[in-house]
């Protein structure tokens, strides 16, 4: 480990001070005589208290997805330390935890960070952006999963849990309406069938206009349309026997945003087409379609000596169509279409041991199958054709009647074998152990033609291969209880993220290099603190962790030699990782709740040799999307209005996240060939109040609420980006926006 200083530690931070404070404020025990609700969650496939859980868990309620406004996953990341996930389109939706995360940018490159709905994987980055409907709660883990939950969870994974079908006829109807003419429709319906069968449906329909304006072509950009359901069915005669069939979907159709050009499409220049802010002037609107479907069973069977086996089968389908005006110009020089799509099967087998033992395990085995399908396509016009010439007096420097086109398959097959539980040594101490074995297949059939465009040097040939990862992943941990409240642990784990291809528009460079790259793997140790004090009125938990990361895969520049070069994505970097979360919550008065969470992070390229073209060493330069700080604090008040049986709800949420780079060079700012400066590489430090105020019901039949969420009209920066002719981009979050929301239930 580095001896450099811990990041924060050197500046001054009044929002961490505030955390301390909260922690130090002195609470009389008897005072209150409310307490917080226990929390247990089934982050290790079995359920437990969550203080007992040797992770780092962010366990987000029912109650605080309502309160907080939170509509999609996405949004989920201003309150978990150390968890960020990106705006912008959704089929590149990237997850990052603890400074490590990727979108599975094509069809043979893997994803960091795994959501999973209910125990099923939900697929690669077009499936992870979902609405959330009808949850009882959220489980963000923090920390490679290896064990549990197997590749491409090395920096951690993101469990949706639904609310369950129950014996009582039930339902609800909400109905939202705000800025940017925002509108959500919501519906549930419990109904019990028999005394042994029930079911549940819920609907959501989301719908908001845009508010990047195009000059061009006079639409708004960054809409909202989609609609998603869920239904479940549910067997329980309180028997050996339980069932639970669920099928879910959503549909998504939008004109989405690629960022906001600050540069003329070959970023010489500054963009004079369109120069103010959420402004836009592109011939073609950017637009993404998204299809999901998923449907699961899950089986449960009591066995003697009070065993149980678990069946978990799966069947999901992720369809995505995205188009773009890459030269992001209002006239038509470059068009870009892709149409992926994901196929997958799941099966998990587990076997859960009784919990009153000493002893306690899971054991499992999982299977996955995954066809990827890739059609991705570049077209140019007569008018860019003409434009190069004049520019460089060659002809032919782009085809516009020969498209560039990409097309393959890649199947997946994977195969794994795990254990993982603990043996309670003595009153105070527990051995925690996990061990997983996993073997994956992966068969690549592709296609590339980049005759149209011999201006950029795109390849034409195929990749006909197949590679084998294999992986052993285990994990270690030492619990020791201080109370009966309060847990204190150890821990190491192992995980890795599987090799694959990149199928990218790639250059002849590339294909003589191989586009092929091996696994990647981790080992991080943590320690924590967790617990409850002054009669459960107060909860808290701490954890400092360190992850290295071996075979990082990167871009990194290839010699060819001969003069020859090649940018491919390589196993070329190693990654260092360490820092600090905390989270407390507090409850102040029967009526007040407080809740705080911090996170220090330093993320870091130990080691990244021949980053680009020029043979760049990025090493010691820090990871993209990884604030060294990250702060929520929020308040929630009831105040009992008995004249109208209702009580008051005032809510307040602060969000902080610090300044942080989004390029591997660290860079802030970016010189164009006029002389001009533009910001491009860093997005500023950023602060965001959200606040509610409503009433509910004492008999829990009516809500009702206004909100505003970036209370102060914040104007802040979450991105900035370089397309490929070099047009430089920036990424800004919602303005000041508020509204009102009613629910009805019975």
């Amino acid at each position: 480990m580095h001896a450099r200083p811990f990041p924060g530690a050197n500046r001054p931070n009044v929002l961490a001070a505030a955390v301390a404070t909260a922690i130090a404020v002195q609470l009389s025990p008897t005072a209150l005589a409310a307490e917080l609700e226990e929390i247990t969650v089934t982050a290790q496939k079995r359920t437990e208290r969550i203080t007992e859980v040797p992770i780092a868990i962010t366990n987000v309620g029912a109650e605080a997805i309502k309160q907080t406004g939170v509509r999609q996953v996405r949004e989920v990341a201003q309150f978990v330390p150390n968890l960020n996930i990106s705006s912008g389109t959704d089929f590149t939706t990237t997850v990052t935890m603890r400074g490590v995360g990727s979108d599975s940018r094509n069809i043979g490159f893997d994803t960091r960070v795994g959501v999973y709905l209910d125990g099923v994987y939900l697929g690669q980055s077009p499936a992870i952006n979902q609405d959330l409907v009808d949850l009882e709660r959220i489980e963000v883990l923090r920390g490679p999963q290896g064990t549990l939950f197997g590749k491409n969870t090395v920096a951690g994974a993101i469990n949706l849990i639904s609310q369950k079908p129950s014996d009582e006829f039930s339902g609800s109807v909400g109905v939202e309406y705000g800025s940017m003419n925002s509108r959500q429709l919501s519906a549930t319906l419990n109904a019990p069938l028999s005394k042994s069968l029930f079911s549940k449906i819920s609907v959501n329909r989301q719908q908001r206009d845009g508010y990047i304006r195009n000059l061009t072509t006079g639409n708004l950009l960054n809409e909202q349309d989609g609609s998603a359901y869920r239904a479940q069915l549910m067997y329980d005669a309180g028997g050996a026997f339980n069932a639970i069939l669920a099928v879910d979907g959503m549909e998504s159709d939008r004109l989405s945003t690629t960022g906001e050009a600050v540069t003329n499409p070959f970023g010489t220049g500054p963009d004079t087409a369109a120069p103010e802010m959420h402004q836009v002037a592109m011939n073609v609107d950017p637009r993404e379609e998204r299809e999901i479907r998923g449907a699961a069973l899950t089986m449960e069977w009591s066995l003697p000596s009070d065993f149980t086996l678990r069946s978990i089968t799966s069947s999901r389908d992720t369809e995505m169509t995205y188009n773009n005006d890459t030269d992001y110009s209002p006239y038509p020089l470059v068009e870009i279409t892709y149409t992926d799509s994901y196929a997958q099967q799941t099966q998990e087998f587990q076997l859960v041991s009784p919990g009153a033992d000493d002893f306690n395990y899971v054991a499992g085995l999982y299977l996955y199958q995954q066809e990827g399908d890739s059609y991705r396509e570049v077209t140019s016009s007569k008018f860019f054709e003409d434009l190069l010439q004049a520019q460089y007096g060659a002809p032919g420097l782009v085809n516009p009647d020969s498209p560039v086109v990409s097309a393959g398959i890649v199947d997946t097959s994977s195969i794994a074998a795990y254990i993982n539980g603990s043996y309670q040594l003595t009153d105070a101490w527990k051995l925690g152990f996990g061990l997983r074995y996993s073997e994956e297949q992966k068969e690549v059939d592709w296609a590339i033609d980049g005759s149209g465009a011999p201006l950029f040097g795109t390849a034409t040939g195929t990749v006909r291969d197949d590679r084998t990862d294999s992986h052993l992943s285990p994990t270690v941990s030492i619990n020791y209880a201080l109370s009966e409240e309060a847990n204190v642990y150890g821990k190491y784990s192992g995980g890795f993220k599987s090799g694959g291809y990149n199928l990218d528009f790639v250059a002849a460079g590339d294909l003589v290099a191989g586009t092929d790259f091996d696994k990647e793997t981790v080992d991080a140790f943590e320690i924590g603190l967790k617990g409850t004090a002054f009669s459960r009125q107060f909860s808290y938990s701490l954890a400092l962790f360190q992850s290295n990361y071996e075979d990082y895969q990167v871009n990194q520049f290839v010699d060819l030699g001969q003069g020859a070069t090649s940018i491919s994505i390589r196993n070329a970097a190693e990654v260092e990782t360490r820092g600090l979360e905390a989270e407390i919550t507090w409850l102040a008065s029967d009526n007040l709740t407080i809740n705080a969470s911090m996170g220090l992070l330093d993320a870091e390229f130990a080691s990244y040799p021949n980053a680009d073209a020029n043979g760049s060493d990025l090493s010691g330069n820090q990871l993209p999307n990884a604030p060294e700080t990250s702060f929520n604090l929020g308040g929630q008040y009831y105040l009992p209005i008995n004249s109208i049986g209702a009580d008051l709800l005032l809510r307040l949420d602060y969000i902080f996240r610090d300044s942080f780079y989004n390029t591997a060079e660290n860079e802030s700012k970016r010189t164009l060939a006029n002389g001009d400066t533009v910001q491009f590489g860093q997005v500023d430090a950023y602060h965001l109040v959200n606040a509610r105020i409503g009433l509910e019901s004492h008999a829990d039949s009516w809500n009702a609420a206004l909100f505003v969420h970036n209370l102060t009209d914040e104007e802040y920066m979450v991105n900035t980006s370089r397309d490929f002719l070099g047009t430089l981009r920036h990424f800004y979050g919602l303005e000041r926006t508020a509204g009102i929301e009613l629910e009805y239930r019975f």
